[in-house]
């Protein structure tokens, strides 16, 4: 079960780093396999749910727009529906592929799925800091410049997030800040697509079963979550959000590229030391 420290750990992971390009989603999926003992489908499925927390404080920062957005006839609104059909065109086969291939997948091979889970995520977080070293210099575009194609292009983009360890916010921050966007723009509507795809992958979750729900609270994997701490935690993790992306969007010029490339080569050391001590103490 989880507990009162468990819920707050996990509402500071998900609260800080989810708008930082090192993928939140994979660390929990970390966190969650390496001190709790999930499998890895479980760990994803739980960290997954965890961002319904950060959706509530995009929700609430950035109210204004969204209140603006109730006029269907919203450019804004045609950009963040063009950019969600997109993502669910990527990100929904790379789930299903995920889901029912990875257990089968890593029957197969010599490493333990855990080990394997782990050097996956800290090669796919290097891999995300190469895509950030080319983003381009401060654009000069604003959201209302995206064009359709654009959108489409930026949904295919978040689409692949779908795998943990492969940033959200890095890939969609960085492909607006190659088409031009400016900084601040770019983070605004990286931020604003994140809530339908955040709904839709939950969404997505229930219906493949990931949550058990009873009238105690829900059940992940071997992880039961009473609805009191349940609530607690994704509470907690909009408020933590609210703060931190109020804080990150007064920085400028954060070397995002350097902490992937930090956070993924630490993730692949940390499993393999890991793998040694446990094979050392068989």
């Amino acid at each position: 079960m989880i507990d009162l420290l468990a819920a707050i750990l996990m509402s500071l992971f998900q609260g800080i780093i989810e708008w930082l390009p090192i993928s939140s989603e994979g660390q929990l999926s970390l966190l969650f396999v390496t001190i709790y003992g999930l499998d890895e489908l479980a760990a994803v499925t739980l960290a997954l749910f965890l961002h319904l927390g950060t959706m509530i404080a995009v929700i609430w920062y950035f109210r204004k727009d969204l209140l603006e957005m109730l006029d269907l006839n919203s450019p804004l609104l045609e950009t963040i529906i063009i950019t969600t059909i997109g993502t669910g065109i990527t990100a929904v086969p790379i789930v299903l592929i995920f889901k029912n291939y990875w257990e089968s997948f890593t029957d197969e091979l010599f490493l333990p799925p855990d080990l394997l889970f782990t050097m996956v995520i800290g090669g796919l977080l290097i891999v995300t800091g190469l895509i950030l070293s080319k983003q381009s210099a401060q654009g000069t575009r604003e959201i209302l410049s995206i064009t359709r194609k654009e959108a489409l292009l930026l949904g295919f983009v978040q689409g692949t997030a779908a795998l943990p360890g492969i940033s959200r916010s890095g890939m969609t921050i960085t492909f607006l800040l190659i088409i031009g966007l400016m900084h601040k723009e770019a983070f605004k509507i990286s931020f604003l697509i994140s809530i339908p795809a955040v709904l839709g992958a939950t969404g997505l979750e229930f219906l493949l079963e990931g949550f058990q729900l009873d009238i105690t609270g829900m059940s992940v994997g071997m992880v039961s979550f009473p609805y009191p701490l349940l609530i607690f935690t994704i509470g907690l993790t909009a408020v933590i959000g609210i703060i931190t992306m109020d804080f990150l969007l007064s920085l400028k010029d954060i070397p995002y590229d350097k902490f992937c490339y930090g956070f993924g080569a630490t993730t692949i050391l940390l499993g393999v030391f890991f793998f040694i001590i446990r094979v050392v103490s068989i």
